[in-house]
């Protein structure tokens, strides 16, 4: 099947008339029944229904139509990326999880905002193993996400964006906000909550548990997406997550949780800023770790 002729014919089912797509075509409507012709005798069968008021699709001409309409699609985004080329304007593909881009992130784009960076950006917000297959597949340039995900990765590029460690973290009206060296088995009776953006590859809260001696504990609840919930579960019950502490340190009295001072260290969560081998030294990919750094040297966790 001719592409041309599978894009015309969603040109004719958007605008319900051969003669208005002819026009937005620049061509004839002889032409354009020309080629609905061609698609039937492909198809052995008609795709236009025609009636006092235009043309609809049959059954097979609207997925045909829907076909021509990604085909249309594709091509309009590759003249954009050929004009971006030409002028100079290249793409970066930055991804993040949602616990950063609930942070960190969304104030730090909205400080890119109306400057003049010589590139454009497209931001994708994924839980962790999604950014990691994505930049395997070269579906992205740049991911922001923990440090220590897959330690065999061999493939990809990464460095320490700053350092960071795990920590419990309660509402701040919840009594073990303002204990101290408190000891593990003060959080049994609590509500556990599972962050999978946190965990990553790694089932890290069932590890944590288990180091805290907290074997019988289950998460009662796990939360793989917008962590805000997690945030408002903490403030109104009495719950707790393992949450990144400098992350959430940071921004606590905004969504009024605290971390709990155990008597016990947890394992570090650093956060890193992974590339590819190809993108390592582009100068996009220079630029914007260079604006990220500076910023989260602002917020003193560079």
């Amino acid at each position: 099947m001719d592409p041309k002729h599978l894009m015309q014919l969603a040109t004719i089912v958007e605008l319900g008339s051969l003669t208005k797509a002819a026009q937005r075509l620049n061509t004839t409507q002889p032409s354009l029944s020309r080629v609905v012709k061609v698609i039937e005798d492909r198809v052995g069968g008609a795709v236009l229904r025609r009636d006092r008021y235009g043309v609809s699709p049959t059954e097979i001409g609207a997925r045909l139509a829907e076909d021509g309409r990604e085909i249309m699609h594709r091509a309009q985004r590759a003249d954009l990326s050929i004009e971006k080329w030409r002028s100079g304007i290249g793409e970066l593909r930055v991804g993040v999880g949602p616990m950063l881009a609930t942070t960190i992130m969304g104030d730090f784009l909205a400080g890119l905002v109306g400057t003049r960076m010589g590139y454009g950006l497209k931001i994708y917000c994924e839980y962790a193993a999604r950014l990691l297959e994505r930049l395997h597949n070269d579906q992205l340039d740049v991911a922001i996400m923990p440090y220590d995900l897959n330690r065999q990765d061999g493939q990809l590029i990464r460095e320490t964006l700053f350092q960071d460690r795990l920590a419990i973290f309660v509402g701040q009206d919840d009594p073990l906000a303002a204990a101290r060296e408190v000891p593990p088995a003060a959080l049994a009776q609590h509500n556990w909550i599972s962050v999978g953006e946190i965990s990553g590859l790694f089932d890290v809260t069932r590890d944590t548990l288990d180091r805290l001696g907290l074997h019988s504990v289950t998460p009662a609840l796990e939360n793989t997406g917008d962590v805000t919930m997690t945030f408002r579960i903490l403030e109104r019950t009495r719950s707790c997550c393992m949450l990144p502490f400098r992350v959430l340190g940071t921004f606590q009295d905004d969504f009024r949780i605290a971390p709990v001072d155990l008597s016990v260290e947890l394992p570090l969560r650093n956060v890193g800023f992974w590339t590819t081998p190809s993108m390592r030294d582009r100068p996009e990919c220079i630029d914007f770790k260079k604006r990220l750094s500076g910023y989260l040297e602002k917020l003193q966790l560079f």
